[in-house]
C-alpha cells in the first residue's frame, strides 16, 4: 500500500475508535488500535529510512 493509502486508512481506523469509544465499547477496538499502530510503525520506518533531502514538507 502507498503512504496517502495507509494514511486514508488510519483516518478511519481513528474514527472508528473514537465511534467504539463514545459509545463505551472500548474493549471493541482493540483489533483496530493493533491495526493502526502496525501502520504507525511501518510509515514511522519509511520517514526514518527517508533522506532528509528527499522527504517532502507537509502543508
Amino acid at each position: 500500500r502507498s503512504v496517502p493509502q495507509l494514511l486514508e486508512e488510519n483516518d478511519q481506523l481513528i474514527r472508528c475508535i473514537v465511534e467504539y469509544q463514545s459509545k463505551g465499547r472500548a474493549t471493541d477496538c482493540v483489533q483496530y488500535q493493533h491495526i493502526l499502530h502496525r501502520n504507525l510503525i511501518y510509515l514511522a520506518t519509511i520517514a526514518d529510512a527517508t533522506p532528509p533531502s528527499t522527504q517532502k514538507p507537509v502543508d
